[in-house]
């Protein structure tokens, strides 16, 4: 990765308990020339699959937009018109009396 951010380092750096485990599996001692296909393939999962939740835990932390500058996205599980007041002419105000 050229010029990473440090939040790309620290995704990175996430990665290598799952490589670790996915190397060790396989076992140390044999040189990574010599894996399988699904050897490699097992190890880069696990990088990937290491580097995209660290990716998208740090963006469900920090809620940034997609876009710098962008303002924030609402949350698009939230009722649109949560923000509203009940002031529907043919219903009586909560609290009135008839």
């Amino acid at each position: 990765m050229i010029d990473a951010s440090d939040i790309e380092r620290a995704a990175m750096r996430q990665c290598l308990k799952a490589f670790g485990e996915a190397a060790g599996a396989i076992g140390f001692a044999k040189p990574l020339g010599d894996y399988s296909e699904a050897e490699a393939l097992r190890v880069i999962d696990a990088i990937v699959t290491g580097y995209t939740d660290a990716m998208a835990a740090h963006h469900e932390a920090s809620k940034y937009p997609p876009v710098r500058g962008m303002r924030p996205a609402p949350d698009p599980l939230a009722h649109p018109f949560a923000d509203l007041e009940d002031d529907l002419p043919w219903e009586e105000p909560k609290g009135a009396k008839p």
